[in-house]
């Protein structure tokens, strides 16, 4: 009995497994890539840093730099579709597996069971209401409320008399 309600369980949360599994994929390929990229990146600017120390020239130090920000951009460019390939991947897998969760869940005996109840519980609300509706009497129209009062004006104090203010 015990074994049979682990093997349900574990059947159960098996997409949820498989779902964890395709991000780490996609988590460790990404990094990877990044890691690569990084390295790659420093490496690429040591070397640059060196070749213009060299340099002479200014017009030639510009045509360097021109050239490794172009080189810096392809590479860059590489790793974001490498990393976007990789998300899209794992977007497929994930949905794949959400597609074939909800599809079986219909075939579960009571979901289809509350998805018929649902269904004439719907339909006997729409034959009822109606006729509720009809049947009632219609509700005068409400009696106007009356203005609101206006606040008593405030009073300004009374003036001293003049033989006390002195």
């Amino acid at each position: 009995m015990y074994e049979d309600l682990m093997k349900d369980v574990q059947e159960k949360i098996q997409p949820a497994i498989d779902v964890a599994e395709i991000n780490k994929k996609a988590l460790e390929t990404l990094f990877a890539l990044q890691s690569e990229y990084v390295t790659d990146f420093v490496d690429s600017s040591v070397a640059q840093l060196k070749a213009l120390s060299e340099v002479k020239e200014p017009k030639e130090a510009v045509e360097l730099q021109v050239k490794f920000f172009k080189d810096l951009e392809g590479k860059m460019t590489e790793v974001a579709e490498k990393e976007m390939a990789a998300l899209n991947d794992a977007k497929v897998e994930i949905s794949g597996i959400v597609e074939k969760s909800l599809s079986e869940i219909g075939e579960i005996p009571y979901v289809a069971d509350f998805n018929k109840f649902l269904t004439e519980t719907a339909e006997a609300t729409a034959a009822v209401v109606p006729t509720v509706e009809a049947e009632a009497p219609k509700a005068a129209a409400p009696a106007k409320k009356a203005p609101a009062k206006k606040a008593p004006a405030k009073r300004k104090p009374a003036a001293k008399p003049a033989a006390a203010a002195e």
